[in-house]
C-alpha cells in the first residue's frame, strides 16, 4: 500500500479504528517522505498526520525523541542551496521539531542536551537558510522562512530558552530581512507576521523594551541603504521586507498595549523612508 493511501485511509474520528495501527512504523514512513515533492503528501497528509499523532498522544517518548533527532539532521540537508527540493525537507522536519517542542513543553520528555541543540539549532537555521521561496508552483509550500520562524517561536517558549540567546535570535530574524532574493520575490506568504510570533514569545519570556528597540534600529538601516546607496533591485527587496515587518511589528505591539519607545521609533523609521523616497 502506498504511504499516500495509507494516510488517506486513517480516521482519527474513529479511535477503534486505529487499535492495531502500527504508528512507530507509520512515523518511520513519514519521515523517509517528509520532503516529498507531491503538495498533497507532504503537506496535507505527512504534516497533518505528525500533528495529529503527537498531539494525540500516539507516539512514545522514545519514538519522538529518534524524530528530533532525524529532523535535526534534515534541518541541515543541503542548507545554503537555492532553488532545490531538499528546501522541502529542511522547511518541513523544521515543522516536526516545532510540535515536538510544543509537546515537550507538557510532558518533559526530550533530554536537556537535545532540547538545548534543538533550541539552538532553530536559530541557526533561521540564519542559514537561503531559499525563501513560499509557494512553488505544482510542488506546493516551501515557506522556509514561515516554517523555521515557527520552530523559533517553539523554541522560545521551550522551558530550556535562555534569555541569554534572545540578541542571537534577533539576529536571525535580522538576517531573513535582509537575505539575498536574486530570482526570488519579496515575501509575500505572511513571512513577516511569523517571525513576529517569535519576537512576541521573546517578550513573554521577559526580554527587555531597549534590545527590541536597537533590533529595530539595526533593521532599519537597509531602508536608508536604499536611499543612500543608489537604487538596485536587491536592495529595493530588502527595503520592501524591512518596512512590511515593521509595520506588522508595530500594529502587533499596539494590539498588545506594549512597546510605546519602539512603536514610536518604528513610525519615525518608516516617516524618513517615505520622505526619502518619495518627497
Amino acid at each position: 500500500m502506498s504511504l499516500k493511501t495509507e494516510l488517506t485511509a486513517i480516521n482519527f474520528d474513529n479511535p477503534e479504528s486505529l487499535k492495531n495501527m502500527d504508528f512507530d512504523r507509520l512515523a518511520e514512513r513519514m519521515l523517509k517522505e517528509i520532503g516529498s515533492t507531491d503538495p498533497e503528501l507532504r503537506d496535507d497528509l505527512i504534516y497533518r498526520t505528525f500533528a495529529r499523532l503527537i498531539h494525540g498522544n500516539y507516539l512514545t517518548p522514545k519514538k519522538m525523541t529518534y524524530m528530533t533527532e532525524v529532523c535535526l539532521e534534515n534541518l541541515f540537508l543541503s542548507i545554503g542551496k537555492r532553488d532545490s527540493d531538499s528546501v522541502f525537507t529542511r522547511s518541513f522536519s523544521a515543522l516536526v521539531i516545532a510540535l515536538i517542542l510544543e509537546k515537550d513543553r507538557e510532558q518533559s520528555f526530550l533530554d536537556h542536551e537535545l532540547a538545548v541543540r534543538a533550541i539552538e539549532s532553530s536559530i541557526q537555521y533561521l540564519k542559514r537558510e537561503e531559499d525563501i521561496r513560499g509557494f512553488v508552483k505544482e510542488k506546493g509550500w516551501a515557506h522556509s522562512i514561515a516554517h523555521g520562524a515557527d520552530l523559533l517561536t517553539e523554541a522560545v517558549k521551550h522551558p530550556a530558552f535562555s534569555l541569554d540567546s534572545a540578541n542571537d535570535c534577533l539576529e536571525a530574524i535580522h538576517c531573513c530581512l535582509i537575505k539575498e532574493s536574486i530570482g526570488m520575490s519579496p515575501y509575500i506568504d505572511d513571512e513577516d507576521e511569523r517571525l513576529i510570533f517569535a519576537i512576541e514569545a521573546l517578550l513573554d519570556k521577559g526580554m527587555e523594551e531597549h534590545a527590541l528597540l536597537n533590533f529595530v534600529v539595526e533593521a532599519s538601516q537597509v531602508i536608508y541603504d536604499f536611499v543612500e546607496k543608489g537604487f538596485t533591485t536587491e536592495l529595493f527587496r530588502k527595503r520592501i521586507n524591512a518596512a512590511h515587518f515593521l509595520k506588522s511589528l508595530y500594529f502587533r505591539l499596539a494590539f498588545r498595549n506594549e512597546g510605546a519607545k519602539v512603536r514610536e521609533t518604528i513610525l519615525q523609521v518608516l516617516e524618513k523612508g517615505h520622505h526619502q523616497l518619495y518627497t
